[in-house]
């Protein structure tokens, strides 16, 4: 009789090692879109039932998995709304991880990061302001904000690079070579998707920088509670 016992309880432990390493195998994205809209997600030919700023699909297999990213843009009385597809394609994940996957609404690419332990507090953006239609502008519009012509070529060389490093890299030298203000610096830092690359840039501009008294502002760029308090006491402690 105690053998059967110890039997069935080795077998409860390897059924129960077996499902702890599978659920470790499986990995977990949060999606969201560059201007914090709210979305609709496909992934392999399943539809999600629900539109959010941020999406979670826990439980993903380690596997090339193909996406659809939809902007939902509510009708004015509330009643539905119309999605347009912002990004389709594939991607690969490693197992076992959480992933930042954002869209950029302007050039329709798709970035994906691991997420570190210290960035599973990301909070989404607010969603936008419900849209008017009679009053519809092109994706990407800036609401007839002109750029600076070094600005405008510089925005032309990040767009033209999907990697967020070499972005930065691109914003690092531009910087290097111009004082700046705190207007266009966020500007900048907008094209740049990431916030610890976002942060690499803030770091790196502040000798740059014009009106450093307006450069404490600059927080809000962030999206992370932990990176916004992170840039925070550092400029804090520039003072």
């Amino acid at each position: 009789m105690k053998n059967i016992t110890a039997l069935f309880l080795l077998l409860f432990q390897s059924l129960f090692a077996i499902a702890q390493n599978n659920k470790s195998n499986r990995s977990t994205l949060n999606i969201h879109l560059s201007d914090g809209a709210p979305l609709i997600v496909t992934i392999n030919d399943r539809s999600f039932k629900k539109v959010n700023t941020l999406i979670t699909i826990a439980d993903l297999p380690r596997k090339r998995h193909n996406i659809q990213v939809y902007k939902f843009r509510a009708y004015a009385d509330g009643q539905g709304g119309k999605a347009e597809l912002m990004y389709s394609g594939n991607f690969k994940i490693d197992p076992g991880y959480t992933y930042d996957c954002i869209v950029d609404v302007n050039t329709r690419k798709l970035y994906i990061k691991k997420m570190t332990p210290d960035m599973n507090s990301y909070v989404p953006p607010p969603a936008a302001p419900a849209p008017d239609f009679r009053k519809d502008v092109p994706l990407g519009a800036s609401g007839g904000k002109q750029l600076a012509p070094g600005l405008f070529e510089l925005n032309k060389k990040m767009e033209a690079v999907k990697e967020d490093t070499k972005k930065l890299q691109l914003a690092q030298d531009y910087i290097g070579m111009h004082m700046i203000n705190t207007s266009d610096l966020r500007q900048i830092v907008s094209w740049i998707m990431f916030d610890d690359n976002k942060m690499k840039l803030l770091k790196t501009a502040y000798p740059s920088v014009q009106d450093k008294e307006l450069y404490a502002g600059l927080k809000d760029i962030f999206t992370m509670p932990a990176t916004q308090k992170e840039f925070e006491d550092y400029a804090r402690s520039l003072k």
